[in-house]
């Protein structure tokens, strides 16, 4: 005889109702929860040394696309370490921040290729605490952490920005360098510090905001150019201390003397640069580059101006009705901000500065939650949901960092494993390593470069000796670094036709030769032959008649001076 089936309990609607609102307050609580510092702070400082420990032992990330874009960073910071100059010794529309970083990475590396990793990590260490203690009362304990977090990744994570985070390369680096540092900004502008000590946070704040826009300046422009409007909300939208406009001019100016002095004041020679990387970029874009960035990042377009609206109805400390228009007004200039950086940077869809807005969102409701005794159900329901926006455009990009981390040090611990098919000859590129990708262009990158480089070198050796000076008419150098000579003073830090130099503006004759003795012309160029043959129209035949056809490889002609 069966037994009868016990009764299944039910649940009282308010007993549910409890069950819920517990449910949805663990990660709503957890945010806005104030923490005890100490044990947080450890957690932070202890995640902060393990990821710049990681990208130290990455060193040079085994590449996978964009190889050339190695020697990028490896053959102007090498100038560097030789007392060179960019936008006075060479051509440059980069300013000398991210080739100091390199130059200081290959100092410590004994001028290995892994110096491209020490750089990372020792800049990624530096801007973690800086962007930690910007967020003192400024952001909820977790916001904080994850802000100072997702800042380190920035600098450290080895792939290209909008490629995937499995496509390991440092191309393009300077432009992790630059979003980092606009991520401070952003949070400076459009966060005010709370707390008794709001004059001091205020004047620290506009001195961070200030030094950061002038490592912009002195890195890539377009970045100083983006952060002027932010700054200019900040001054619109906030009745900010009186004493931060002060701090920012003050923190901008020490970063400008202190770059133009090391560039010795010469103002003609940076104005003159800066004039000719915007007339070359111009060129490059076109009115089609917009819509399509538009079109391929409409979701976190859509997503942050939802997050904004839905945050503009979270009513506290706000001092005035039409500080409810704050976030919608930021969010739109932040947008636009991205959207600019993405149309003059030729990377991927991807837009840094988004994710970092959403955490601003997210730290004001858990702020908000902190201030008010109660919430109705729907209130959590309304808080939740806003939480979960800001998850999706965070979280993405976040976790797209931490993977391209782990993936570049997965490839290194197991080199044995996945031998590329050609390596390196030169002793010091020993610990560069660039595979072959089915994604990636097949002329810069993988066995092809490679070999490229192997047989430049090796003709080099043949001819000249190490009192020479070789300068390469393609995209990059990368023989100076490679053979441990003395570069020459001259030449282009990275050659692309209408994106880095243009016809109108370009080095004369004499400042591109410089005191090069030899010139390697390659027959198969490493850059696209659409992003070189105006070069070539107007730089061959000036070789010619300043130097001589001395040696030809299937690879490539070697000219040294008549």
């Amino acid at each position: 005889m069966s037994s009868p089936s016990a009764a299944v309990p039910q649940l009282t609607p308010k007993e549910q109702s409890s069950i819920w609102r517990r449910f949805l307050q663990i990660p709503l609580d957890g945010l806005a929860r104030s923490w005890n510092p100490q044990p947080l702070r450890l957690l932070f400082l202890g995640l902060l040394v393990i990821i710049c420990l990681v990208t130290a032992l990455i060193g040079a990330v085994p590449t996978l696309i964009f190889g050339h874009d190695d020697f990028l960073a490896l053959e102007n910071g090498w100038r560097i370490l030789a007392g060179q100059r960019p936008q006075l010794d060479f051509w440059s529309p980069w300013g000398p921040f991210s080739f100091q970083i390199m130059a200081l990475g290959l100092k410590v590396s004994h001028a290995s290729p892994n110096g491209i990793g020490y750089g990372n990590a020792i800049f990624g260490f530096l801007i973690g605490l800086w962007a930690y203690r910007l967020g003192r009362n400024r952001l909820v304990p977790v916001v904080r952490v994850l802000f100072a977090l997702y800042v380190v990744l920035l600098v450290c994570s080895p792939y290209p920005l909008g490629e995937s985070p499995r496509s390991s390369s440092h191309a393009m680096f300077y432009n992790r360098y630059g979003y980092a540092l606009i991520a401070l900004v952003l949070v400076e502008c459009l966060q005010l510090p709370q707390g008794p000590k709001q004059e001091g946070e205020e004047r620290f704040g506009g001195f961070s905001t200030g030094a950061a826009a002038g490592l912009m300046l002195f890195l890539k422009a377009s970045f100083f150019f983006a952060s002027v409007p932010l700054a200019v909300v900040s001054m619109v939208f906030w009745r900010r201390n009186a004493k931060r406009g002060p701090a920012l001019i003050l923190g901008l100016g020490a970063v400008v003397l202190a770059n133009m002095a090391y560039l010795r004041f010469n103002f003609a020679a940076v104005a003159y640069a800066l004039r000719a990387a915007a007339a070359a970029r111009s060129v490059y874009f076109s009115p089609q580059v917009l819509p399509r960035e538009i079109e391929a990042n409409a979701g976190s377009l859509i997503l942050v101006m939802i997050a904004a609206m839905a945050g503009a109805f979270l009513s506290w400390g706000t001092r005035a009705r039409w500080e409810k228009f704050h976030l919608p007004l930021s969010a739109m200039v932040v947008c636009i901000c991205d959207l600019a950086l993405l149309s003059t940077n030729a990377q991927g869809p991807t837009m840094p500065i988004v994710a970092v807005f959403s955490l601003l969102v997210a730290g004001r409701m858990a702020a908000g939650r902190n201030r008010s005794l109660s919430v109705s159900d729907r209130q959590l329901a309304y808080h939740a949901s806003l939480l979960l926006l800001c998850a999706m455009l965070f979280l993405p990009r976040f976790g797209s960092d931490l993977e391209g981390l782990a993936v570049g040090a997965a490839r290194k611990a197991h080199l044995l494993r996945a031998e590329s098919s050609v390596r390196f000859t030169e002793p010091r590129l020993s610990d560069l390593i660039l595979y072959d990708s089915p994604g990636a262009v097949k002329a810069s990158n993988g066995a092809t470069y490679t070999t490229y480089v192997n047989e430049g070198t090796a003709l080099l050796r043949r001819y000249c000796n190490s009192g020479d000076k070789v300068l390469t008419m393609d995209m990059q150098n990368p023989f100076p670094y490679s053979l441990g000579w003395q570069p020459p003073e001259g030449g282009i830090a990275s050659t692309a036709f209408n994106y880095t130099i243009s016809a109108k503006y370009r080095p004369s004759f004499a400042a591109y030769f410089g005191d090069a003795t030899v010139v390697m012309i390659p027959r198969h160029p490493a850059e696209s032959i659409r992003r070189l043959e105006g070069f070539y129209a107007i730089y061959v035949p000036a070789v010619l008649e300043r130097f001589k056809l001395t040696a030809r490889t299937e690879w490539w002609d070697l000219y040294t001076r008549k």
